[in-house]
């Protein structure tokens, strides 16, 4: 089952929204709840039993404990013994946008630990990849890395990801592809190992086909796939500059790895010139899915960006289910969360309306539901003035149902994120993998909710860190966001939950055109 990273809002996300580097920084503008009282338990939009599932999301707190470390695009996996793997990333909110010689990925804000975390006790271990050799320290530090875990060999697969070089000249996409067990990797870490006994665990394989960041890295049908991202080296302008190239990948990549020398043994590539081109996407949600029609694994892409010559997302999902083999639709659109946010899958067979369901948390999104008056405030001064910051930081959670009949529907739970925080940019979903052995999921991780005990609540996962802004759009730009260290435990229950259609949902704003930000 895979434990993947999902990826930064990485560079020409610049056209998105401003940045503050304020670790530390709390939200203002959270919502009585009174306000909110108004908008959830009165809400006469919603319908009664719109979802056939309950899904709950419950912040952890651990007294006594050190904070969790505050990151954000970062590579996770779940040990055997429920605890949290933690490579990459970043220790700030999204990148600045300052003109040169400024680095907008400042180089003391990049994760150079991996980390252990315990998410029902609170206990954490670390180990400081700086002690490692530079082959393997510098990939390790970058964001927006692709992993897999691999259960059945309980390989960790790391590939890409965009850094800083070991020696610290300029940043650079790398192609490289690194490989450790889980578990020995876990067990070092929490026994403080020395760093050659680290290094010893880990093997480097290197190939320029592998320099993706912003895409996935999923498992289908014994290859790997390396879906959409883009190759970035230089430095991230965001008005345009000559010491960085940009290179979409407009392609998914299929290989296999020889899982001795990490060499490619078998590649091909599967490209779409469609007249958006479809492909051209990165920093959008890569999921492992189950066709609803007919109950096989697929790969679904939900959201990415840009669209050529404008600042906009895709609003149509894409399937994957083999080389060359893919489906979709460009008049269906999906209304929330178009950039990297926690998703939850569920499949629900019945002999009514097969379907899955992705539930997104919060994230960045072409339309919006709740907001507080302070955000709205916000909002509207941004828009009045006609600012080229993208789509908005949003607190809705929605759900994009795909059904066996072809149909969509899409949904919003009435309940936003807790007190209405702008939360769930740039961090994947990690999944329980025991639900796997347990037999209330596929061997790649989706939710089975008919193998669900009705009215059982049951934890599925959880949702940590991410980037969180202040308001929805920046009053200032270059500030008003920050990393999150929060934890949620995520639950879903085999019972029936009302439900908002989105078509009650506010358009965020239309496609700027795209002429001062790397495309």
């Amino acid at each position: 089952m895979k434990k993947s990273l999902r990826l930064f809002l990485l560079v020409g996300l610049g056209a998105i929204v401003a940045s503050s580097c304020s670790p530390d920084k709390t939200s203002s503008n959270e919502a009585s709840p009174e306000e909110l009282v108004s908008q959830v338990v009165l809400d006469t939009n919603a319908i009664a039993n719109a979802l056939p599932f309950t899904i709950e999301f419950e912040e952890q707190a651990f007294s006594g404990k050190p904070q969790l470390p505050k990151l954000q695009s970062y590579a996770a996996a779940v040990t055997a013994a429920g605890e949290l793997f933690i490579a990459g990333g970043r220790r700030q909110g999204l990148h600045t946008f300052s003109g040169a010689p400024a680095n907008n990925f400042v180089k003391d804000s990049a994760n150079n630990f991996l980390f252990i975390i315990d998410p029902v006790a609170g206990d954490q271990w670390s180990f400081d990849v700086k002690q490692l050799s530079d082959d393997f320290s510098a990939p390790l530090q970058s964001t927006n890395l692709q992993a897999y875990h691999d259960e059945a060999s309980d390989f960790m697969y790391l590939i890409g990801g965009y850094g800083w070089k070991a020696d610290g000249s300029d940043m650079t996409t790398f192609g490289t592809v690194i490989q450790f067990k889980l578990e020995d990797m876990a067990n070092a870490i929490k026994s403080g190992a020395s760093a050659q006994t680290v290094q010893a665990l880990m093997k480097i394989g290197k190939d320029d086909r592998l320099a993706i960041t912003g895409g996935d890295l999923i498992f289908l049908n014994g290859s790997f796939y390396l879906v959409f991202g883009q190759k970035f080296d230089g430095q991230y302008r965001a008005f345009g500059g000559s010491d960085f190239t940009q290179e979409y990948s407009n392609q998914y990549r299929t290989f296999r790895l020889d899982p001795q020398t990490l060499k490619i043994t078998v590649y091909g590539a599967s490209t779409n010139s469609g007249s958006d081109q479809p492909f051209h996407r990165r920093d959008g949600n890569i999921l492992e899915s189950i066709d609803p029609l007919t109950g096989t694994p697929n790969i679904t892409a939900l959201g990415g960006v840009f669209k050529p010559g404008i600042i906009g997302a895709y609003d149509y999902p894409i399937y994957i289910s083999g080389p060359g083999t893919v489906s979709m639709d460009s008049t269906v659109h999906q209304r929330f969360s178009q950039y990297e946010c926690p998703v939850i899958t569920i499949y629900q067979a019945s002999a009514q309306d097969t379907s899955v369901y992705h539930t997104l948390f919060g994230g960045i999104s072409s339309y919006y539901y709740n907001q507080t008056p302070g955000q709205k405030a916000a909002f509207d001064t941004v828009t009045a003035q006609g600012r080229n910051d993208g789509f908005p930081f949003i607190s809705d959670v929605s759900t994009f149902q795909h059904s066996a009949d072809g149909s969509y529907h899409e949904y919003i739970l009435p309940d936003p994120i807790v007190n209405n925080r702008l939360l769930g940019s740039s961090i994947p979903f990690i999944e329980n993998p025991a639900l796997v052995s347990e037999g209330l999921a596929f061997a790649n991780g989706v939710l089975q909710l008919d193998k669900f005990p009705a009215g059982k609540k049951i934890l599925v996962g959880y949702i940590y860190g991410g980037i969180e802004a202040e308001f929805p759009l920046p009053l200032e730009p270059n500030h008003g966001t920050f990393v999150s260290n929060s934890l949620f435990a995520v639950y879903v229950t085999n019972t029936p939950s009302a439900a908002i259609p989105a078509d009650f949902a506010k358009k965020a704003r239309d496609g700027a055109p795209l002429t001062h930000f790397p495309r």
